[in-house]
């Protein structure tokens, strides 16, 4: 009978040791933790996308490239005819010429008329019109060679050249039309340096710089980002920010669409483990050997919440049975 009594003892111990360890199961904050993730709209642009016109007007005379032909920076892509250009280039340089002579002419004259002057063989008056001449020579000069830099500009300009290194992906332009000011001719696309864009939420945005695993989504391919920069503004409607980001391997091709995915760097914990007391959503933490409740602000029933403000190595309480009477301290 002792025997017996001595067994039900035990066996009731160790059934009450059993209920505590279960009751009081808890676990790190670290081994339940997760970095929830996100994602927002995104496009690839080009870093340059011109639409090329020229500053003269001229007829064609020769396109050098085709939509596809991939060019470099300076490289010739279309010629207009500049026959007018050079002939009133020849003209002002004749011009420039001839006042140079009146110049010397008129610098001789004026020392002739200053050595007289020294022995008064010459009027005040005399002298100063030979000085008059001579610095209305050089304002003509001056105005003459402005023209003439004009005029060399105009003759360059009937050369469009390649503003940076890129692909030409469209061509208005034909041999034989006339051209002015303005006309679109060709749309030049660089092949280096496209970047993603994604119009973020505020809070999204203060967060990216700091997020893990950038990452952009086209489809099944995924390409790896790295952020380059956030614009200091928000859209005035939509109150979004806009980052830009930059392809760490090989980019996707401009125009492409798909998901710009991060990883938050702050530790959430699944909604599992919330509990509500007195009308507070957290959760039970072990501070020495007792269940202490610990609200979290911003917590939801069926979301994860950010537990960034507590230590990974506290420990999270696992039992759900826990008394309505524990609280916080």
């Amino acid at each position: 009978m002792r025997w017996i009594e001595f067994s039900l003892l035990s066996t009731l111990v160790l059934y009450s040791s059993v209920t505590t360890a279960a009751t009081w199961q808890t676990a790190p904050l670290s081994e339940r933790v997760i970095y929830q993730q996100h994602s927002a709209p995104a496009s690839v642009v080009a870093k340059q996308n011109s639409l090329l016109s020229t500053e003269v007007s001229g007829i064609v005379q020769k396109i050098s490239v085709d939509v596809g032909d991939r060019v470099k920076r300076g490289e010739p892509l279309l010629q207009l005819d500049d026959f007018s250009y050079r002939q009133q280039y020849r003209q002002v340089v004749a011009a420039i010429e001839g006042i140079e002579a009146r110049i010397t002419l008129a610098e001789f004259q004026l020392q002739q008329s200053q050595r007289l002057g020294k022995s008064n063989n010459i009027s005040e008056e005399r002298l100063r019109q030979r000085q008059t001449e001579l610095a209305t020579l050089t304002t003509e000069l001056a105005a003459k060679q402005a023209q003439r830099d004009q005029a060399q500009r105009y003759i360059d300009d009937c050369t469009v050249r390649a503003p940076f290194s890129g692909v030409v992906v469209e061509r208005q332009a034909q041999l034989g039309e006339l051209i002015s000011p303005g006309t679109p001719i060709l749309r030049l696309l660089a092949n280096q340096g496209q970047q993603l864009r994604a119009d973020l939420h505020y809070q999204d945005a203060q967060q990216l710089h700091k997020s893990r695993e950038l990452t952009f989504v086209m489809g099944k391919t995924e390409y790896p980002l790295q952020l380059h920069t956030l614009l200091p503004m928000l859209h005035p409607q939509q109150r979004t920010q806009q980052a830009r980001l930059d392809f760490v391997d090989t980019p996707a091709l401009v125009g492409a669409s798909g998901r710009l995915q991060w990883r938050d760097h702050r530790p959430s914990l699944p909604a599992t483990y919330l509990q509500s007391r007195g009308g507070e959503m957290g959760i039970f933490i072990l501070q020495q050997g007792e269940a202490v409740f610990t609200p979290l602000p911003g917590a939801q029933e069926g979301r994860a919440v950010s537990v960034n403000q507590l230590p990974l190595t506290t420990e999270l309480v696992l039992d759900k049975t826990l008394p309505r009477q524990e609280t916080a301290p």
